[in-house]
């Protein structure tokens, strides 16, 4: 007959195991975390690939026209769905375009508090999201840019929200102002699209594109060009949408936002 040994761990030994396991964990979880972001703006990157395609489409429906970020109803009960700029290209698109977001409008890490900590930056304008956070309604995780007729022309040329290069389907008067393709000199340069958010909140229709998006995929995010590319910007690289002070004058940086590239 043979005597069976038991073995087992003593505490210190124990001790060792876990803390092997935790030093493991805390080198390979952020790992894990960046891979799953990778995939997650991969698929962000799609989303704005195919609203690319969907602003040509449009534009080739309507005689060229840039699709608006918001249209005036035609009548008190028209829905919201059928007004923003989701719902005018969710026939291009086929899926998506409803509150909450879905389908090519819904950006796997759509966060409003990554918007909020790109809002927050000092070289960030405006930066004011006080007045409608928390949103009401969330529409979309992404943001088109437009231009106002009451603002366009001369004197206008330091307002980075004026010198857009989309539309808004409003009567003149009310400082709508439909834009067209071939009036832009660059489309491949103008950005018309991109990670950021729409939303109804503080009883206003909100757009949030540019600076508040930087932090929306590892310090960068996507954006949709007119001509219908799509691509990824590390956070600020080209300082879009931000402001500095040079010689006590505040300077709007606005590259792939001017409407007329010179």
């Amino acid at each position: 007959m043979h005597n069976a040994r038991r073995f087992a761990f003593t505490l210190i030994e124990l001790l060792v195991v876990i803390a092997i396991i935790a030093i493991l964990a805390a080198i390979l979880f952020p790992v894990f975390a960046q891979a799953r972001e990778k995939v997650r703006a991969a698929g962000c990157l799609s989303n704005c690939k195919q609203m690319g395609t969907a602003i040509l489409m449009y534009a080739q429906d309507y005689d060229d026209a840039i699709v608006p970020w918001l249209r005036r109803a035609n009548y008190s009960g028209e829905p919201r769905a059928q007004r923003l700029w989701t719902g005018l290209l969710q026939p291009y698109v086929k899926n998506g375009g409803t509150n909450p977001p879905s389908g090519v409008f819904a950006c796997p890490s759509g966060n409003p508090e990554s918007i909020k900590k790109g809002a927050d930056a000092q070289d960030c304008y405006p930066g004011e999201l006080d007045d409608f956070w928390p949103p009401l309604e969330v529409w979309s995780h992404y943001a088109i840019t437009f231009q106002m007729a009451t603002r366009a022309g001369s004197g206008t040329q330091q307002d980075p929200y004026y010198q857009y290069a989309g539309s808004l389907a409003y009567p003149p008067e009310m400082g709508g102002l439909t834009r067209y393709m071939p009036e832009v000199k660059r489309p491949a340069e103008t950005v018309l699209i991109g990670d950021g958010i729409t939303m109804v909140g503080g009883g206003y229709f909100v757009i949030v594109l540019g600076c508040e998006s930087a932090y929306v995929h590892q310090d960068g995010s996507n954006f949709v060009f007119l001509d219908g590319h799509a691509k990824r910007i590390a956070r600020n690289s080209e300082r879009y949408l931000s402001s500095t002070v040079e010689n006590g004058q505040t300077v709007w940086y606005k590259t792939y936002y001017t409407f007329s590239m010179e």
